[in-house]
């Protein structure tokens, strides 16, 4: 039987993973005081926060949501990157900030041991891997301007046959204009 104080943490957690969940876990152990708080206010200018969870109660919450979690995922202190005030893209905005914290710092912590993305889990090279994806709104930026790039180069195709049109007839003129 649980105590109070795991309770009040298991609904605390219940609570945080009742939205659809888009973070990346860390294991932030080898950071000073300093750099931890250093780290902690880089993820704050980008609109992220880092929670350390209790591994096994934050395991349990996630399991009982329908999530398949490697063991592996939750060996050791954890901490969870959440995004505190970005609609998507929370997983992938994560995976950047840490690794800009990375070059900063000049060391490979905090390290990263998986990441919820929607509502997929992934693996540590996963999540890794997320800095170098685009956010779901490059994405469509991106389509949209393939989209409509052949439309805008047949307009311009349209307009530069009658502009070319328009030219030779106004030089015609002005050559007329001259020998009159």
């Amino acid at each position: 039987m649980p105590n109070i104080v795991n309770r009040a943490i298991t609904a605390e957690y219940e609570e945080l993973f009742t939205s659809e969940l888009d973070a990346l876990m860390v294991q932030p152990v080898g950071l000073s005081v300093a750099e931890a708080n250093a780290f902690r206010g880089m993820l704050a200018e980008s609109k992220l926060r880092m929670q350390v969870v209790k591994s096994t109660l934050a395991k349990r919450v996630l399991e009982s949501r329908g999530f398949q979690l490697d063991e592996s995922v939750f060996a050791g202190p954890s901490a969870l990157i959440l995004a505190d005030g970005i609609e998507e893209g929370a997983a992938i905005a994560a995976a950047r900030a840490v690794e800009a914290w990375r070059k900063k710092s000049g060391k490979d912590l905090p390290l990263v041991k998986g990441g919820v993305m929607d509502g997929q889990i992934l693996g540590p090279s996963q999540a890794e891997g997320l800095s170098k994806l685009p956010t779901k709104a490059e994405v469509q930026s991106r389509l949209l301007g393939q989209i409509l790039s052949p439309a805008a180069k047949l307009s311009s195709q349209l307009v530069s046959g009658g502009r070319k049109i328009a030219g030779a007839i106004k030089s015609h003129i002005e050559k007329l204009e001259d020998a009159g």
